[in-house]
């Protein structure tokens, strides 16, 4: 009885050295809210509960992306690398859009879901976790904090030494572009107006994240009506536009209208003739494609955006080769090296004509 007394006893210490020594399955991270969220040690799938994460995600690491949170357009499709084109569509919780299913969500197998755009406004996050069951990790998607939601990102999925890389590229271009609009007096900065919609007539006001951009770029955004979180786009009227006469207008797009509707028809239009802008030529499409360079999503595409939209403003400033700048951008973050052919299409109206 002693002998096997001991043998157990032996055996009970070596199985408790065993489970000392065997790697934690789990780890707890502290999120960009200060939540702690216990997650998977490896993440080998990950669902991002809108398109903010989405595209970042699949800038950093896009075999762990479970799915969009919409249906990508023929033009997002040409742009989106194989094998990624054929993600399901598991919805997502942004703008007017709460289409997240949880229970496909949960058939998809993540091991973690992200929730990436205003870290104060994350009650959505803390009830979907409580109803899938799952981790919700929560990140800053502010174009200030690009960066550290990478190097964030990038600690939870296991992919430090990529996010470390577009993190540095984040930073130094926020940094840079800062530093030259704050020594600009407000009196010399350039009025802008979003002209959103069809018809150029929805904007969204400075201080939103969908005009974040161009605030940064040291734009002044004219729109002076109140804004409203979510998707945005509030109407203004063709009078209220005259009486603020922008210098530059900068057309976005969204999946309500097609490409290039506004900027065909504001050269036509004749009451839009009265404006500043459309008197010097001073007019321009953001490009869109994947992802648009102002918002929706409001996400990463924003860097390229904000160097795009600094030479815009300030040529004397800011002299980026915009050509070169979209090639090695596009290469770095999107997988892809965009022709000569096609950069010429992503930037036809968005730099100035000779």
């Amino acid at each position: 009885m002693k002998i096997g007394q001991t043998v157990a006893r032996l055996l009970a210490v070596l199985l408790l050295q065993c489970v000392w020594c065997a790697p934690a399955q789990e780890r707890v991270l502290t999120d960009m809210a200060g939540r702690k969220v216990t997650v998977p040690r490896q993440i080998r799938k990950v669902y991002c509960m809108s398109p903010v994460c989405t595209v970042l995600v699949y800038t950093l690491a896009p075999e762990l992306l479970a799915g969009w949170n919409y249906q990508p357009d023929p033009g997002e499709m040409k742009w989106i690398v194989d094998p990624y084109r054929k993600l399901p569509v598991l919805g997502g919780w942004f703008g007017k859009n709460n289409t997240g299913n949880i229970e496909e969500i949960i058939k998809a197998h993540p091991d973690v879901l992200i929730s990436a755009g205003d870290v104060l406004a994350f009650s959505t996050a803390e009830r979907v976790q409580e109803q899938s069951h799952l981790p919700v990790f929560v990140g800053d998607g502010s174009l200030q904090h690009l960066d550290k939601l990478y190097l964030a990102v990038g600690e939870l999925l296991g992919r430090q030494a990529r996010a470390a890389e577009l993190s540095s590229y984040c930073h130094k271009t926020v940094r840079e572009i800062e530093d030259k609009v704050a020594g600009i007096p407000v009196a010399r900065r350039r009025r802008v107006y979003y002209a959103e919609g069809p018809t150029g007539l929805e904007t969204d006001p400075g201080g939103s994240a969908h005009s974040e951009a161009i605030d940064f770029s040291g734009g002044v955004n004219v729109a002076q009506v109140p804004g409203q979180g979510g998707y945005g786009h509030i109407p203004v009227s063709m009078e209220q536009v005259l009486t603020w006469d922008p210098e530059i207008v900068i057309a976005g797009y969204d999946h309500n209208s097609s490409p290039g509707d506004f900027y065909r028809s504001v050269w036509q239009d004749p009451l839009w003739q009265h404006v500043k802008a459309v008197k010097t030529h001073a007019v321009y499409e953001a490009p869109q494609y994947p992802f648009n360079w102002i918002d929706r999503p409001p996400s990463v595409n924003r860097i390229i955006g904000v160097k795009w939209l600094a030479n815009l403003f300030y040529p004397e400033l800011f002299h980026y080769d915009i050509r070169a700048e979209t090639s090695e951008f596009y290469l770095r973050f999107y997988h892809r090296k965009p022709s000569d052919a096609e950069l010429a299409e992503i930037l036809a109206q968005a730099v100035r004509k000779p």
